[in-house]
């Protein structure tokens, strides 16, 4: 806080130690601004390792074969099945299908009753045959002797693997109401042997009308019939879940496993985006005019011309395949006049369709995890942002300089705080010692009679 003298004693100027000071403190003044010229380099770095690492973010997908390459089906009929693909374990394969018959649960139904809450069907007990071949009796109580109360008892039963519901099948107007019985599993392997019912003294008789017999789904894949026991087919192709919709006996529809192209460029494109947002940058901070602020800029930094450097030649390196040398610039990706990469679509699109292993082995190496572009272009991105790496180093070159700065203003406000004070005090001395020439020279004058000035 500026410390004020008072009434200046000397003629000096009230605010002369705050001038002075800030004459003094000019250096502080130009360190501050190569520090702020400094952050702004800092920032324009970061930015950079950013960019970079963010190659790593695309690179992740087209690492290894299974990951670059994606599958997708096609189905004739899409209206009767859906198709999962597990991309890790599918094939590639063309087939013919037909939905011969789904499968269904065994199902029984009861005769009508006139009310499911009032009407009772007596005491009594149902047995049940286990699938172990075990029997087992549960006992029906007048609280449960209706039929939502045998729905109850049955569904709380989870060893018997049957569900039961209530139904109005509005076919009898006086007696709607029925039970169904059926087997949680479908399936002829799970073809249950229903439960018998045993009541006396009921409103109503009881008995179970009808029933089904439990079927298997019926596939005819390439002319021959094969029979699963649900719907959810799990087990005809590896890596591949048909969910079957609908029958159709004598309505061949095709299906196909392929691989998806436009997944794979999508990915293919995703990397090559991120190698021109880096480009881009270095190309920004090299483009330098009479209004360009050089300080604050890292244009012309050999951080970036070793940067570059290292990506067109990784981009013009050719890489062994199983269909021989190859080279980005083969499947569609090359430099245009601007110096980015471009992605010529018709040409990528007609090397995966005339061979998508040979652009996958470029990519991922041939032999799975050999030398391919993205574990060169991996390694290099590392090589350049691990701590010694040239893009990592510049970063912590900058950070030092702004920590060095730091310490010489630190080091020059607290020289400049001792000046500050003793010239401070120096001064208050000087209108202390002419205060009092002035209080003498008012006595002297007052005994001389108001005789002239001793200080003029």
């Amino acid at each position: 806080m500026p410390m004020s003298l008072g009434p200046s004693a000397s003629g000096l100027p009230k605010d002369i130690v705050e001038r002075l000071m800030d004459a003094e403190r000019e250096p502080v003044r130009q360190l501050e601004t190569k520090k702020k010229n400094e952050q702004a380099k800092l920032k324009l770095a970061q930015d950079l390792v950013a960019k970079v690492n963010g190659i790593t973010s695309g690179l992740k997908e087209i690492t290894r074969f299974k990951q670059f390459r994606d599958l997708k089906a096609d189905v004739g009929r899409p209206e009767l099945v859906d198709v999962t693909v597990d991309k890790s374990i599918a094939e590639p394969g063309n087939y013919q299908l037909e939905v011969k018959q789904l499968s269904s649960h065994a199902s029984m139904i009861s005769n009508g009753l006139p009310d499911p809450d009032e009407t009772q069907v007596g005491a009594g007990y149902f047995s049940y045959t286990l699938p172990n071949g075990d029997k087992k009796e549960v006992y029906i109580d007048e609280d449960n002797s209706t039929l939502n109360g045998l729905a109850r008892l049955i569904n709380g039963q989870k060893d018997l693997n049957l569900n039961a519901l209530v139904v109005n099948d509005g076919t009898d107007e006086d007696s709607p109401f029925r039970l169904i019985v059926s087997h949680t599993k479908s399936g002829e392997r799970n073809d249950a042997e229903f439960p018998d019912f045993y009541f006396v003294d009921g409103d109503e008789d009881f008995y179970m009308d009808k029933n089904r017999a439990a079927q298997n789904t019926v596939l005819k894949v390439n002319g021959f019939d094969v029979e699963f026991d649900s719907n959810k087919v799990t087990t005809l192709f590896p890596g591949v879940t048909l969910d079957l919709k609908e029958a159709a006996p004598g309505k061949e529809f095709t299906f196909n496993v392929a691989a998806d192209t436009k997944s794979s460029k999508g990915k293919v494109e995703e990397v090559i985006k991120k190698i021109n947002e880096v480009l881009s940058f270095v190309q920004s901070q090299n483009k330098l005019d009479k209004d360009s602020n050089t300080t604050q800029t890292l244009g012309g930094d050999v951080t970036l011309q070793t940067l570059e450097y290292k990506i067109r030649q990784l981009v013009l390196t050719p890489i062994e395949t199983s269909s021989g040398v190859m080279r980005l610039s083969d499947i569609g990706v090359s430099f245009n006049r601007n110096g980015l990469l471009d992605v010529k679509q018709e040409k990528l699109d007609a090397a995966m369709q005339r061979d998508f292993d040979g652009v996958t082995d470029f990519f991922t190496g041939e032999n799975e995890g050999g030398e391919g572009f993205t574990s060169r272009l991996t390694d290099l991105i590392s090589g350049l942002t691990r701590q010694e790496g040239v893009v990592q180093s510049r970063v912590e070159g900058i950070q030092r300089r702004i920590r060095d700065i730091d310490s010489q203003i630190e080091n020059k406000e607290r020289q400049l705080s001792s000046a500050e004070k003793a010239m401070k005090e120096k001064f208050a001395r000087l209108e202390g010692t002419m205060a009092s020439l002035k209080a003498q020279q008012s006595q002297v004058a007052g005994a001389l009679g108001g005789g002239g000035s001793v200080l003029g």
